[in-house]
């Protein structure tokens, strides 16, 4: 495990787009961040795990996905996570904008493999 995590986190350090997710230069940014509030007529907490607040206001949430791919077709792969993901993302977002109205992006990050795909909130089950 602690193998992994280097590996991750060094990957992360090496990849620009790794480096602005764990950068200083947002207006906001919160890590493993608990939020509780309604979703779907229900109570429900939830821990995201990377919310910045861009120095242009847009909001980002990042779910970290440290798992590996072997094989061909990477974008096969990347596209059925992010349908895996989708329902997972919009329940964050609700809770988001129910803090804070206003938009908000949601991204699978994936340092091990150097992808960072942005995940449609309106796609279906939205």
């Amino acid at each position: 495990a602690a193998l992994r995590i280097h590996a991750a986190l060094s990957a992360t350090l090496r990849d620009a787009r790794g480096r602005w997710l764990l950068g200083g230069k947002h207006r906001a940014a919160h890590s493993e961040w608990r939020l509780t509030g309604r979703h779907a007529g229900r109570v429900v907490n939830v821990v995201i795990d990377r919310l910045i607040v861009g120095l242009d206001g847009q909001r980002w949430i990042v779910d970290y996905k440290t798992g590996t791919h072997e094989g061909g077709q990477l974008g096969a792969f990347l596209a059925e996570e992010e349908l895996r993901y989708r329902p997972q993302l919009q329940r964050y977002a609700t809770l988001v904008r129910a803090a804070a109205p206003g938009p908000v992006r949601a991204a699978l990050y994936f340092p091990l493999l150097g992808e960072f795909r942005e995940v449609d909130l309106e796609g279906a089950g939205a």
